[in-house]
């Protein structure tokens, strides 16, 4: 049988080059080793192929030492692809100097694959022998073998001679060189006894010489290659049709759950009236009175509509306390003549079981300090009070039977719930990223989550009871939006715009109607006061509107610079 050498085609040659040699990143050095004084003067290496796939090799290293330690590593990663490293796993790992067993021998895996280190002093003889698994791979063109079985010397190899025994090899190519490097070796044949005869003449310090030989539909030697793909962000985060499927399931699952649980659980037992306006006027034998419907508070008001106890339904609790006679509010004279206003706040009288617990609490946090309280003072004292005003509120509208729950424990189980689900999605978007390319799906199980807490905001549902009432609102709105106390008595009209000014505050109408008890002073002397309203000397009640709008503004101010106080 005539020798004959098989070279790879040119596009084959590129794919192949990147799999023969380590983690093409590492420097010309590779193997993590530095030029020393050591020099190699022969190098031979003898490997042979067995039945289960492994490949023996025995290498044999003429060293004249420069130092008292020598060492190489061997690779046991390599790059295979765009995405992927091939492993092998090398074992049994020996040596012998001059025909003795190694002195301080040492075995050590790093990253950058195994490393050999045994004793030397002048001429050595070094005899490597290890077993190397995972060397027979499938491709296109059947099984092969390889193994970059010239590596990790941090000296140059003057000559290599390389000889491996592969039952039924039909073809054979090697390359040498620096890493990355595809030039074909200085010679590589198949004999007739099917090894592979290799020559280098010269591999460069941290080079290697790799051989890759196919095998014939003959061979029993089963593939053994094992690969583990490389990662990185875009591959983490890869966009096509599987990763943007399974993540739209996913997140479409996230809503259908969200949606479903609103559904079900948050949603208003009964539906939001739509009649006409609710005219809050009572006629009796007195004459018309101010009536609420069903009785509710302003700051009640404010809690069925949005669900939530805030700075407007606070201040709208203190304008109805004072208009009920509770307290007054006293404009201050201005220090210049373009100084701030400000308010002194006093209470009238203690208040009994006619208050509502919330309303109480209002007083008693309003006035802690004494009966008498200047507003611009008031807030860094008062804000940390209001918790009592808050929980008294929210528990109110639960005895009223407006709410199963407390409003602000069911925003908070769901929102609890949603960030639960963000972050065991933070966790699977991490995990996913690490070992495979479906990152995205965790990305999707975030986005369910936050969606989750979001739908848990409007998540409080109103009893039958409750949305009946919201809808006495919504006609108690349409009413203060656009009836006026014109058709009233003159007599009446000032209390009577008194009355809805707290519900107009909290509705967002109190210039409204507050002009409306303004156009009850019908001269231009001036007036001491409304009896819960009162400004400086020559203050005139036409002056109302613009006082109650700047009140409103720096009461809710000196509570909190954003809307929602809780």
């Amino acid at each position: 049988m005539s020798l004959k050498r098989r070279l790879l085609p040119a596009a084959l040659l590129v794919s192949l080059s990147t799999p023969l040699v380590a983690l093409g990143t590492l420097p010309a050095q590779a193997a993590g080793e530095r030029a020393t004084d050591d020099r190699i003067t022969a190098y031979a290496a003898e490997a042979t192929l067995t039945q289960d796939g492994k490949l023996q090799v025995k290498e044999t290293v003429d060293l004249a030492a420069g130092g008292t330690t020598f060492s190489r590593t061997l690779a046991t990663r390599v790059r295979a692809d765009a995405e992927r490293d091939r492993t092998y796993d090398v074992g049994d790992v020996s040596a012998t100097v001059n025909g003795q067993p190694a002195q301080g021998f040492e075995n050590e895996s790093t990253d950058d694959g195994l490393r050999l280190a045994v004793n030397v002093s002048g001429q050595s003889k070094i005899v490597y022998s290890y077993t190397v698994d995972n060397v027979v791979a499938e491709s296109t063109e059947g099984r092969e073998v390889s193994w970059p079985i010239v590596q990790g010397f941090g000296t140059s190899v003057p000559k290599a001679e390389v000889t491996v025994n592969v039952p039924f090899a039909t073809w054979v190519t090697c390359f040498a060189g620096r890493v990355g490097s595809s030039m074909p070796c200085t010679s590589s044949q198949l004999a007739e006894s099917a090894a592979l005869e290799i020559e280098q003449n010269g591999v460069p310090a941290g080079g290697r010489l790799t051989f890759l030989t196919g095998l014939s539909d003959r061979a029993t030697v089963p593939p053994n290659a094992e690969f583990t793909t490389r990662w990185s962000l875009g591959r983490a985060f890869t966009v096509d049709s599987s990763t943007l499927g399974l993540a739209a399931v996913v997140f479409g699952l996230g809503l259908l759950g969200a949606a479903a649980l609103w559904f079900f659980r948050g949603r208003d037992a009964g539906k939001i009236g739509g009649g006409g306006p609710e005219r809050p006027v009572l006629d009796g034998t007195d004459g018309p009175q101010f009536a609420a419907p069903d009785g509710i508070r302003p700051g009640q008001v404010g809690t069925v509509v949005d669900e939530t106890a805030d700075v407007v339904d606070i201040t709208a609790t203190l304008l109805d306390l004072a208009v009920r006679n509770y307290l007054t509010i006293v404009e201050l004279p201005r220090q210049s003549q373009f100084g701030k206003l400000d308010w002194e706040l006093r209470r009238l009288n203690q208040g009994g079981p006619e208050l509502l617990p919330y309303e109480k609490a209002m007083l008693d946090a309003v006035f802690a300090d004494g009966d008498a309280v200047v507003v611009s003072t008031l807030g860094p004292s008062l804000r940390p009070r209001l918790n009592l005003v808050r929980e008294q509120l929210y528990a109110d509208v639960v005895t009223q039977g407006w709410f199963a729950s407390r409003p602000d424990a069911v925003r908070n189980r769901w929102t609890t719930a949603g960030l639960v689900l963000l972050g065991a999605g933070v966790v699977l978007t991490l995990v996913l990223a690490v070992v495979s390319k479906y990152a995205l799906v965790g990305f999707a199980v975030m986005l369910a989550g936050l969606v989750l807490a979001l739908v848990g905001q409007v998540a409080p549902a109103r009893t039958a009871r409750g949305a009946a009432v919201l809808g006495r609102v919504a006609g108690l709105q349409r009413y203060l939006l656009d009836e006026t106390s014109a058709d009233l008595p003159q007599s009446h009209r000032l209390e009577f715009a008194s009355r809805c000014l707290p519900y107009a505050a909290v509705l967002g109408l109190t210039e409204k109607w507050a002009l409306e008890i303004a156009a009850t002073d019908d001269d231009d002397d001036p007036d001491a006061g409304i009896g819960w309203y009162s400004g400086p000397d020559n203050w005139h009640l036409s002056d109302i509107g613009e006082s109650l709008s700047n009140f409103v503004t720096s009461f809710g101010g000196s509570l909190t610079t954003a809307r929602r106080l809780f």
